[in-house]
């Protein structure tokens, strides 16, 4: 065609080969791009330099020969071929696993594209003359791409965009509907009315089948109602301060209420849509309520019944000392009756015992857990107490604080309690923390006697409380119920080492 005079059929057959490797990988790529957004000036700029990269070494003899005049084309131009027909087949695969992202025609003709370009491929393969039969089928092949290429992405896009664009649009939000319908939650969406920038009213613009069932009616029996259309007796529409908040400060608001004479009790989560919209969401807790107020009275009566036992048991536990002491009055004062004497004595006093942690075991989980701080916990313990005010504390745990039971107090009162009872040497306590990947962990350590190998897998099991007491078997009971979990991780004469591990959203750092 003497469009590059001076140069023989290997030129043009180069830059065909060139195009075609980039045409073939720019539509193995693609599919990653997929759904993400793409920038036009990187875009632009890599195929710019890409282009230039390829046609430099073309024109400067570096590019493999294609085409010998006389002999045909070249062992580098077949294997091309090949490899981009592979490339191609490859663009199909990964374009069929994102075939959701395109309507079924779109897919098809792009389909068609690949195929008409792999036999065109197929076709460059064979010929000797760049004029011959073969090399004219191949362009009628390229040509037939082309446009399908055209139909499929120029014209789809310009004639019918929206099917394009909002494609995607379409099935999320069917996904959604069906989830917003399916929900066990009731969810209502409300428009604001506002009289002189006060809010005074609201109206349902989308409510699901479940908040409409909680409410007795169908959804098309509210949406559309204003509050006041929904509550007419009442002086205002429900919950409506709680709208104001949100809408003044932009942030979630959670709230119980009841409802009679239905008496059912629901929990509500009223959130911001956008600045004139907003939605509540509303979970049917009745059973969740009615559960917790029978256990409420079942603890309380069991309370009481352990309360009445104790008081029982302590009046016995009275007239048993008093008793003893009348014996040791009224029988001879020698060595053998002392002993047995004290050995009743203890027995009494090992009761005694038992009762007391009775009524410590009563009070754990009687009230709702709190965030506490353990810092301020050892030193209202070591002001209160006076056995535990020579004891030298290094506090590091500065404002950390924890989501534990109110006997939260009692944890570190029986571990001071069991650093002097136990420790022999115990001077200093150490406290301090550190943050992990799941959590956290309290350490509370001393520099007495330690804790045994043996020991260390027994202290906070019940069987060996019977005979140490119970304090260590206390303490993880109250911390497990907040799932705090305790060990001892000391060394034998070097001191005590208590690790409480605090699960993530467990504690916090004011």
């Amino acid at each position: 065609m003497n469009i590059f005079i001076g140069y023989d059929a290997n030129l043009p057959t180069q830059l065909w080969i060139a195009a075609r490797y980039l045409e073939a990988v720019t539509f193995l790529i693609a599919p990653f791009f997929i759904a993400r957004r793409v920038n036009a000036g990187i875009t632009f700029w890599g195929f710019l330099l890409v282009t230039a990269t390829l046609i430099t070494l073309i024109f400067s003899g570096y590019f493999p020969a294609c085409y010998i005049e006389g002999s045909g084309l070249t062992a580098f131009k077949i294997v091309s071929e090949y490899v981009i027909c592979l490339i191609l087949l490859g663009a199909m695969a990964l374009l069929s696993q994102k075939k959701a992202y395109f309507s079924r025609d779109v897919l098809l003709l792009l389909y068609g594209a690949l195929i008409a370009t792999i036999f065109s491929e197929l076709a460059f393969t064979s010929y000797v003359s760049v004029y011959g039969p073969a090399n004219y089928l191949g362009h009628i092949f390229k040509i037939v791409a082309f446009a399908l290429i055209y139909q499929a992405i120029v014209v789809t896009g310009l004639q019918r965009p929206f099917e394009i664009l909002f494609r995607n649009l379409s099935k999320s939000e069917k996904k959604y509907r069906a989830l917003f319908e399916n929900m066990d939650e009731g969810v209502a969406v409300c428009e604001l009315i506002r009289h002189e920038n006060d809010i005074t009213d609201y109206r349902f613009i989308d409510v699901n089948f479940r908040y409409a069932a909680m409410m007795g009616l169908t959804p098309e029996d509210i949406i559309g109602k204003t509050g006041t259309d929904m509550y007419g007796n009442a002086a205002s529409p429900p919950h409506l301060k709680y709208y104001r908040t949100v809408a003044a400060s932009g942030k979630t608001v959670r709230f119980n209420a009841l409802y009679r004479p239905e008496m059912k009790y629901y929990t509500v989560s009223v959130f911001m849509v956008d600045p004139d919209q907003l939605a509540t969401v509303v979970s049917d807790i009745t059973a969740l309520k009615i559960s917790e107020d029978a256990l409420i009275r079942a603890n309380k009566k069991l309370q009481l019944l352990t309360q009445v036992t104790r008081h029982d048991i302590n009046n016995d536990l009275s007239l048993a000392y008093a008793s003893i002491d009348l014996l040791k009055g009224a029988i001879p004062d020698t060595p053998e009756t002392n002993e047995i004497v004290g050995y009743l004595r203890e027995s009494i006093d090992a009761i005694n015992a038992k009762i007391g942690f009775t009524r410590s075991y009563e009070q754990m989980g009687s009230q709702k857990p709190s965030w506490q701080s353990v810092s301020s916990i050892v030193r209202n313990i070591r002001k209160e107490d006076p056995r535990f005010s020579s004891l030298k504390v290094e506090d590091s745990l500065g404002s950390l604080e924890i989501f534990a039971d109110l006997m939260l107090p009692k944890v570190f009162a029986n571990l001071m309690d069991n650093s002097i009872r136990h420790g022999k040497t115990v001077s200093t306590i150490y406290l301090y923390y550190q943050q992990i990947g799941n959590g956290c962990r309290i350490i509370y350590e001393d520099d007495g006697a330690g804790v045994s190998v043996e020991a260390k897998a027994r202290i906070f099991e019940p069987s060996y409380s019977k005979i140490h007491g119970f304090g260590l078997f206390l303490i993880r009971e109250i911390l497990l119920l907040t799932g705090i979990e305790i060990t001892e991780e000391g060394e034998k004469g070097k001191g005590a080492k208590f690790v409480l591990h605090v699960p993530q959203g467990g504690y916090r750092i004011m």
